[in-house]
């Protein structure tokens, strides 16, 4: 039985997934390129980060918009079971993988359930072999940045999930379909456990230009 891979892209109040909320999250079927986008309405506002805010060009009013992580999540496990497989063969592809990680594990604690995809890959990763295939030294790989480097001519500039999660589809199709980059060994296993990690960083050496 054979993996199906899924885009995936958060939007969030902040760095820290213990203390700030996930605000979007929008999720691509790769094989037949079905989109599911959803608004999150926090429950703590007044947490939100002003430059993450900026940057997602959000209001504190938007932050009370959208619906709750209950209905978010049942969304979301109706879309990724339409596969009917497990969660063993379900893999996020993110770019920077380890942040988008986080937010959704917490997602899923809020609601006392486990998040249905065990394997993540990064294009970030697949996109910084592919720049040292070529020769960059110490390139910028934020997503802009990396959809340059490949060659995508992005879809937009706005800092939204919707729009994101299509460019990281378009990166991450071009990086293995025409760069030819073997992503089969950057494919990382993240079982989701409700118990937060005890190495997890949170993102807090992360820069918001980053995410």
């Amino acid at each position: 039985m054979g993996l199906v891979y899924y885009i995936v892209d958060t939007e969030t109040t902040g760095l820290s997934a213990g203390y700030h909320e996930m605000t979007e999250i929008s999720i691509i079927r790769c094989e037949d390129r079905v989109q599911l986008t959803e608004f999150i309405k926090c429950d703590y506002p007044e947490r939100a980060n002003f430059d993450a805010l900026a940057i997602t060009k959000k209001t504190m009013a938007d932050l009370e918009t959208g619906k709750s992580k209950e209905e978010v999540t049942e969304k979301i496990n109706k879309f990724l079971n339409e596969d009917g497989l497990t969660s063993a063969h379900r893999c996020f592809v993110a770019h920077n993988w380890t942040f988008d990680k986080r937010f959704i594990h917490a997602l899923y604690e809020k609601v006392n359930q486990k998040c249905p995809v065990d394997l993540w890959l990064c294009s970030m990763a697949l996109t910084k072999q592919y720049a040292k295939q070529i020769g960059l030294v110490k390139p910028k790989v934020n997503l802009h940045a990396a959809c340059d480097i490949v060659g995508i001519k992005k879809l937009s500039e706005a800092h939204a999930s919707k729009v994101d999660s299509r460019n990281t589809f378009l990166l991450w199709k071009n990086l293995i379909e025409e760069k030819k980059i073997d992503h089969l060994p950057f494919i990382k296993t993240a079982v989701h456990s409700i118990a937060p990690a005890a190495d997890d960083d949170d993102g807090l050496d992360m820069s918001l230009l980053d995410i």
